[in-house]
């Protein structure tokens, strides 16, 4: 039985009988069965040509995806690192895609530590004890860190793309950890919705609107072409082909300096996400949205999303939201308290994305060895003609660092005579 993502109602189509996905030429996809104790993950992968049958594995590189994304936004990257000699795996995380349980899930599965284990299962069903570099863009940029912080022998690098971690908690711990973030705010999210609330502008912040139970019908329904309009909004405008994006440092954790924010992040109080999409998109010439499109994301790639999304609803992705108003499920994160970040690590991100600055003093952690042992920060790296979606628009510039990362760490592994 499968699992539509729904907290535990079991979907009516089994994901492993759909019809497979358009995929570029050196990528396929399949399930990797961890079932009963894990998932049935969908992944994408691409492995170097021409392997030996009877040779050594080639090192594994994971890529792990955002949201509103699936393993599909690794297309154009998984390619240019297999080239290279790496097998380059991306999948679907928990509540995403085509990845389900043959069992029905309660809501606690989606949780901080489950990020940790799903990966680990599916690494060590991939037959790896050694992964040369875990990469994640947006929300797989917590998953990504979160491995490196608890999994260092496992995962021996860490690129982190377009959302920032400031680590984990810290001594006195904050009394309502911020998921992704959780040493991160001085006020708590209830706090902070009424500060924005009270605005002469009122406004709410994305990520509790993710949390409400409303959310996923305003954003899922109708499906269709109209999905599609607001998939393809969402996606322009959080890209370096909106001209509204002039991201820049924020002074801190307040509502006046949220709110100098795009809708995207800081919505208006009455909006739905769809609502806050479209009064930026009023704006904008749809023949130039096309145009500008077509060289990162044309509508048979955008249809990919549009009908997983419709098939799925947004549910599953929204899940991991939620327990940002349960903090005794974000808790779970305080398990390494004072820890820090203790493999070489990587921030890239595009230099029109907001997500690199929606955490005030993230970057600022990772640089000054507050969330990553120092000497062991390899840089911030902001990719020029990119925004959010640093790994659609920019996948060459991407692969550049994770290629530099990957073959320092591999190359000192060597000199040391240690075996990856």
């Amino acid at each position: 039985m499968a699992y539509t993502h729904q907290d535990s109602t079991p979907e009516a189509i089994d994901p492993t009988t759909l019809s497979p996905l358009q995929l570029p030429s050196g990528i396929q996809s399949r399930f990797v069965d961890c079932s009963p104790s894990s998932l049935v993950f969908h992944i994408l992968e691409s492995l170097p040509q021409n392997l030996p049958p009877s040779g050594p594995k080639p090192k594994l590189i994971v890529c792990i995806h955002g949201f509103p994304e699936l393993a599909y936004s690794w297309r154009k990257i998984l390619p240019l690192l297999s080239a290279q000699g790496y097998h380059a795996v991306a999948f679907d995380q928990r509540g995403y895609g085509r990845t389900f349980s043959r069992r029905p899930l309660e809501a606690s599965s989606f949780r901080p530590l489950n990020l940790i284990k799903d990966t680990v299962t599916l690494v060590n069903a991939l037959g790896y004890t050694s992964v040369s570099c875990v990469v994640g863009h947006d929300f797989g940029a917590v998953t990504a860190s979160l491995c490196g912080l608890a999994r260092p022998d496992l995962f021996t690098s860490v690129v982190m793309m377009s959302h920032p971690t400031k680590g984990a908690p810290q001594s006195p711990l904050s009394t309502s950890p911020s998921y992704g973030s959780p040493s991160a705010a001085p006020t708590s999210g209830g706090d902070m919705e009424k500060a924005l609330a009270e605005l002469p502008r009122p406004r709410k912040h994305y990520k509790w609107y993710y949390c409400t139970p409303p959310s996923n019908k305003e954003m899922t329904q109708p499906t269709g072409s109209e999905l599609h309009t607001f998939l393809r909004g969402y996606f322009h405008l959080k890209s370096a082909d909106w001209d509204g994006n002039d991201p820049h440092k924020l002074e801190g954790w307040i509502a006046t300096e949220l709110a100098k924010m795009p809708r995207y992040y800081i919505m208006d109080l009455e909006d739905s996400m769809r609502q806050a999409v479209a009064r930026d998109m009023a704006n904008e010439k749809p023949e130039t949205v096309s145009s500008l499109a077509d060289r990162w994301l044309p509508d048979n790639e955008l249809a990919v999303y549009v009908d997983e999304w419709g098939r799925t609803s947004f549910q599953g992705g929204l899940n991991w939201y939620r327990i940002q108003t349960q903090p005794e499920i974000a808790a779970d994160v305080r398990a390494w308290s004072g820890a820090k970040i203790s493999v070489p690590t990587v921030f890239v991100s595009g230099k029109q994305d907001w997500g690199t600055f929606q955490e005030p003093g993230a970057v600022e952690a990772m640089e000054g060895g507050k969330s990553v042992k120092h000497g062991l920060y390899r840089g911030t790296v902001l990719v020029d003609g990119a925004g959010h979606w640093v790994n659609q628009e920019q996948p060459e510039r991407c692969v550049e660092q994770i290629l530099r990362l990957a073959s320092e760490v591999d190359d000192e592994a060597a000199d040391k005579g240690v075996k990856l």
